[in-house]
């Protein structure tokens, strides 16, 4: 890693990590010791703007150590002593700087059958896990056989996990990741994997005498996977919690239809085909991007989840179709619902940094300002009776107690940091209102001492000053120096003043900043009691963070469908696909002057299995071919297609 080291107000680096950060920073490499024939190589950044250059170094593939002074250094006796508090990685991240807000944020672990236990049919198996610690998501599955290399590479595909862990002594490793481009490869020590111990951790992490309540269905290399990314995380982030973690989800390939990377990375279901050659190709139109109407980033990114998993299921998937039918046709509801919906912030992360000890004031007052949103939400559900939408309006919690405790407890215009203080109300604790009150009448006090010296000394450009290094101070020019009372103490000498102390300006500061000190420390302690407290409250916050995403969701498409004239596709178990006027659900948006030439489609088992299609070049072959697996792909996620009528026999 790049070690960045604390020095005052610097975060410096030294040899070769300051040849390579000056590189990577465009910043100036200097040195220490110039005098002597090999100076250190050396570059620095300002310690209030790291997380700028920390980003940079993470997108450039460094993780990045960061070594902090650990105790005060007007206390320290000799050198300050420092420790190494956070390693970023790309897979661990939690700071919200760092983090897309309609992505998932990965790490991922994979491991193998010939690195554990062989599985139960003696087969080839390999596990999957993946955590975002920033969401408190956390899953695990399993691929076997001769497909099995192929299944991981595709659900790799879906995921873009940050990083990738992976046993360093299998030969299975370098015959497949290799291959992969974005993640960061982690290899990582077989023991790292081992079933036992793997499974004794997770029962540790969730309170549990055994995983079967998990339903892991005889899964081994699943849960050697699941151990190694929970132990990755504890050694890169050795101070903080995971009780927002409470629960480990086992996916199974018959949940959803198995979309592979190249129908993804083709059908430009998430990324433009491009997107490596134009940067990150974000001015590119993609499905996603074209279909996004939601108003929060839990529902952006469950949207993109359902668009590269979509479902096997019939009742699921009507269950959805039905919840958006409704939307589109309550237009009044519809709009409210989404107008409030853009009052909520992202209740995922925010209480996951709640839980992690690392949310702030304002982060506090963001999370008070969401759930203070959710009884309104509640209201507008209330005509619904979709199944998905009356489930969610029964099973409805609003938070109160939550909204109330940082109402109680939090300035409406609290700082940022807790550095900076003044967080708590007034009225919320009585010794911070005394300790306020003692502080605020002490510099009042050391106001009214300037025009007191003015008078006793008869020098109207007397000033009394304050800054972080001398403290307080009064300051005369020196024109005015012979006119000085002997109780002044000389305390520094500029070029055309001198700043001097009196035992009075001695005493109240010390008044003054002894109050601002215990303030300070009473609001810091205050602020983490109510965290704690609140981190007690997550696991509810984040069942509301999925109800709400998946009524972002369902409003967005509903929007979608009324906006663009798109129909309610009958989805049943026959060997046909029925679309008449179909379009290109993305082409079709292209331009607002030309209009899309509509297509139909008759596809069955029996007389109509294969279509030879023909034409010149450029006639829209291939958009047509893309326009028939989008339509099956949206009716399956549970949307509404762009055509007259649609019927879609399941498809895997």
């Amino acid at each position: 890693a790049v070690l960045l080291f604390r020095v005052g107000d610097f975060y410096e680096m030294f040899y070769e990590d300051a040849q390579i950060a000056s590189k990577l920073l465009s910043i100036a490499l200097t040195s220490r010791d110039k005098s002597n024939p090999n100076p250190v190589p050396l570059c620095g950044v300002p310690y209030h703007a790291a997380h700028g250059y920390i980003a940079k170094l993470l997108k450039a593939g460094r993780t990045v150590a960061l070594c902090e002074q650990v105790e005060d250094p007007k206390l320290a006796k000799g050198l300050v002593r420092r420790e190494v508090v956070r390693l970023y990685t790309p897979g661990t991240l939690i700071d919200t700087e760092f983090l897309s807000p309609g992505e998932s944020h990965f790490l991922a672990a994979v491991a193998f059958s010939d690195t554990m236990a062989p599985s139960v049919t003696g087969e080839s198996v390999i596990g999957l896990a993946c955590l975002d610690v920033s969401t408190g998501e956390f899953w695990m599955t399993e691929f076997q056989g001769a497909r099995a290399e192929l299944q991981l590479m595709d659900e790799l595909a879906r995921l873009e996990p940050r990083e990738l862990l992976h046993p360093d002594s299998t030969a299975n490793a370098g015959s497949c990741l290799t291959r992969l481009r974005g993640p960061r490869l982690c290899a990582r020590p077989p023991a790292s994997f081992n079933l036992k111990d793997a499974t004794h951790l997770l029962q540790t992490q969730f309170a549990v005498h055994s995983l079967d309540g998990f339903d892991c269905r005889g899964l081994t290399a699943g849960i050697g996977a699941a151990g190694a990314v929970l132990q990755y995380f504890r050694e890169t982030q050795p101070t903080a919690s995971l009780a927002h973690l409470r629960r480990l989800h086992t996916r199974w390939s018959s949940d959803a239809m198995h979309l592979d990377s190249a129908t993804i990375r083709n059908l430009e279901l998430v990324r433009p085909l491009g997107a490596s050659e134009h940067r990150s190709g974000q001015d590119q139109p993609t499905v996603l991007s074209v279909l996004d109407r939601t108003a929060t980033a839990m529902g952006s990114r469950l949207l993109r989840d359902w668009l590269v998993r979509p479902l096997l299921d019939r009742d699921a998937i009507h269950a959805r179709l039905d919840s958006v039918g409704e939307l589109k046709d309550r237009i009044q509801q519809r709009v409210s619902l989404r107008t409030t919906l853009r009052d909520v912030q992202d209740i995922a992360r925010l209480s996951s940094r709640v839980t992690l000890g690392v949310a702030g004031p304002r982060e506090l007052l963001a999370l008070k300002q969401s759930v203070s949103a959710l009884p309104e939400l509640r209201s507008h559900l209330q005509p619904f009776g979709a199944s998905l939408l009356a489930s969610a309006r029964e099973s409805w919690d609003d938070c109160r107690d939550v909204h109330d405790m940082i109402e109680q407890a939090v300035k409406l215009d609290a700082p940022m940091s807790l550095r900076d203080g003044g967080i708590i109300r007034e009225g919320f604790h009585a010794g911070v209102d005394e300790l306020r009150k003692a502080s605020t009448e002490g510099k009042g006090w050391i106001a009214s001492l300037e025009a007191k010296e003015r008078e006793r000394t008869g020098i109207d450009s007397l000033k009394v000053r304050y800054n972080q290094v001398f403290g307080y101070y009064i300051e005369i020019t020196k024109t005015h120096l012979s006119r000085i009372p002997p109780d002044y103490i000389r305390k520094q000498t500029l070029v055309n003043a001198e700043r001097f102390m009196t035992p009075e300006l001695k005493e109240l500061e010390a008044r003054v900043t002894g109050a601002e000190i215990k303030l300070l420390a009473l609001e810091q302690e205050l602020f983490e009691q109510l965290r704690g407290r609140l981190a007690n409250e997550v696991p509810r916050l984040q069942a509301m963070a999925q109800t709400v995403a998946l009524l972002d969701v369902l409003a967005g498409l509903a929007e979608t469908a009324a906006l663009h004239r798109y129909v309610k596709p009958l989805v049943d178990e026959s060997s046909s696909i029925l679309i008449r006027e179909g379009r290109h659900p993305v082409v079709e948006q292209l331009s607002n002057d030309l209009t899309f030439v509509p297509n139909d489609t008759a596809l069955d088992c029996e007389g109509n299995r294969l279509v030879i299609l023909t034409g010149p070049n450029m006639a829209g072959k291939s958009t047509y071919l893309r326009q028939v697996a989008l339509i099956v792909l949206l009716a399956q996620i549970g949307r509404f297609v762009p055509a007259t009528e649609a019927r879609i026999g399941l498809v895997d």
